[in-house]
Formats: C-alpha cells, sequence, structure tokens
C-alpha cells in the first residue's frame, strides 16, 4: 500500500479565527478545529477515511490494532486555531463515557505551533479544591481565576489525561492528538449562550494541580513528546533525506508541522507541506522523505 494524505476538514468554532495561514488558506467564517482522521475525512484515495478502514483492514491499521469504539480510526488529530477563549471544560475518563455516554473518554495532548504574546494555556487548578469550593467558583463566576494558566509558546507540549480541568487562551495554533473522542463537558463558558454540563464536570473533575509542560524525551530521531495507551507522539526535524520502513503491526500518522519536502514510496512520489497528515499504511512498507526544515510529528497507537 503507498501513502494516503487525509484531507482536512474545516469545524467552525465560535471562538475560531479566519486566519488559518501558513498552514491552511486563510477563510472567511470563524475556523477553531481542522480535522484529519475523522470517518468523513476524504483521503486521497477517493474515499472517506472509514470506507477505507473497512475495504482495507488490517493491511491499513496494523496487525495489533484496532478500530476504536463505534468503527472510529483509533486517534483523532486536529489543528486549532483560537482567537478567543475556549471554554473551561473536561472530558471523562473511559469508565465514566461509556456508561453515562456510551463513548470512551477522552485524553489528549497539545503541541503549541504558534503562539501570540502573552498567550496562556489553562491545565488544572492552582491549589487542590474541595467539591463544594469549585461549585462556589462556578455560581459565583470565577472559576478561571481558580485555574492554573501556564505561558504558552511555540514548541511546547501538555498532556492531558481524562478528567482534567481544562481551557485553552487566545492567539494560539495547536496540533491536537486525542483519544476519537468528541464527549466535552462545559463547566464555565465566560457568559456565552452555550449549554454548560456542570454536574457532569463536577462528577468527573479531577481537582488538583497539573504538572505543567512536558519535557521531551531525546531518541535518536527525534524527540518524544507524549506516551500513554491511545497514542505515542514523537517529533523530528528533518533536513536532510531519510529512509523508513512502515511497521506491520501498526499504522504511522506524519503530521507535518512546519516546510515541507517530498515523501517516496514504491516509486512514486508526493508533495508534503506544512498542515497536511499522511497515513502511513501498516503494509507500506520502506518510504522516504527528503525534507527542508520539515519539523513532523509522528503519531501511532503504542504496543
Amino acid at each position: 500500500m503507498k501513502p494516503i494524505r487525509l484531507e482536512p476538514r474545516f469545524v467552525e468554532r465560535v471562538w475560531g479565527t479566519t486566519e488559518l495561514a501558513p498552514w491552511f488558506p486563510n477563510a472567511e467564517k470563524k475556523t477553531g478545529e481542522v480535522w484529519f482522521t475523522s470517518d468523513d475525512n476524504q483521503t486521497s484515495e477517493g474515499v472517506p477515511l472509514r470506507a477505507l478502514m473497512e475495504r482495507d483492514g488490517a493491511r491499513l491499521l496494523g496487525s495489533a490494532v484496532r478500530p476504536a469504539y463505534g468503527g472510529r480510526f483509533p486517534i483523532l488529530v486536529k489543528f486549532l486555531l483560537t482567537q478567543e477563549k475556549l471554554s473551561v471544560q473536561v472530558h471523562p475518563d473511559d469508565a465514566y463515557g461509556e456508561e453515562h455516554e456510551g463513548s470512551p473518554g477522552k485524553t489528549e495532548m497539545w503541541y503549541v505551533l504558534r503562539a501570540d504574546e502573552g498567550a496562556t494555556i489553562a491545565a488544572g487548578f492552582r491549589r487542590t479544591l474541595r467539591p463544594e469550593q469549585l461549585r462556589q467558583a462556578v455560581f459565583e463566576g470565577t472559576v478561571e481565576k481558580e485555574l492554573e494558566w501556564w505561558p504558552a509558546t511555540a514548541g511546547d507540549t501538555y498532556f492531558v489525561p481524562a478528567r482534567t480541568v481544562h481551557a485553552v487562551g487566545a492567539g494560539l495554533v495547536i496540533c491536537e492528538i486525542q483519544q476519537n473522542s468528541d464527549i466535552t463537558y462545559r463547566l464555565w463558558d465566560y457568559g456565552r449562550p452555550r449549554e454548560l454540563h456542570v454536574e457532569s464536570s463536577m462528577e468527573v473533575a479531577d481537582l488538583g494541580p497539573h504538572p505543567g509542560p512536558v519535557t521531551p524525551v531525546p531518541f535518536g530521531g527525534g524527540e518524544l513528546l507524549a506516551s500513554c495507551p491511545y497514542f505515542t507522539t514523537e517529533r523530528m526535524e528533518l533536513n536532510e533525506p531519510v529512509e523508513w520502513s512502515s511497521d506491520a503491526e501498526r499504522f504511522h500518522l506524519l503530521v507535518a508541522t512546519r516546510g515541507s519536502g517530498e515523501l517516496t514510496a514504491g516509486g512514486e512520489s508526493w508533495r508534503m507541506r506544512q498542515g497536511e497528515c499522511w497515513l502511513i499504511p501498516a503494509q507500506c512498507g520502506r518510504y522516504g522523505i527528503d525534507g527542508a526544515d520539515l519539523e513532523i510529528l509522528r503519531v501511532y497507537v503504542p504496543a
């Protein structure tokens, strides 16, 4: 099988922006999220990703990987582009999600691609709260004051396990890697006229601090940014040709976050540029990348 380009799907959000360059063309409507691995994402094979999975099975996903709940692709890759703050929110873990929502929960990570001066990310609380303290903060509209707001700069990584109360500030472009679930409970939304989910949030929220940005772990080809049972994410910078092999046990996703290059496999070649996501099937075999200041996130389901 050959590498497959995943076509972006643009999602309008109230907190989004029309300024999407240089990753994507600028938009007329406020775009907050760009999805790559949902069921409906079109592919360079001419069919949506879900249909491709059903057609090619283990040849695509790998012998050790199964579709996620409901037949979804196991990992969801997004770009977030913020002009305003996202809501203060929390995602359930698998046990709560499956019992109450009929879906797994959501653990995620963020890799910051661009940050305006003064941009921040909230994760966890400044202190450990009691449930009644959090409920009072919701009632008084002071939840965001209880959060720990971390300075955000390009290159930062945050790992956000399920049950972590969090928010993303304005002026950020982030690559988000997550479980393929979209269950979100809004705890606070700055007075916007959207539904809140206070009781569900209270049931699942971890009321303690968060450790803050991840310290990447170097390895021979790059850095390990995050690893958990749902995904592993590695970062690599390419300035000269490399040749890799696919893994018969698992697919790889290559997310180009900066620069450009040429992807080759089986005697064919394709241009790879920032803002693209490529799926390397388990049965792809040898492939090469010739990059010029090309930054890639390589994402896969761990053993």
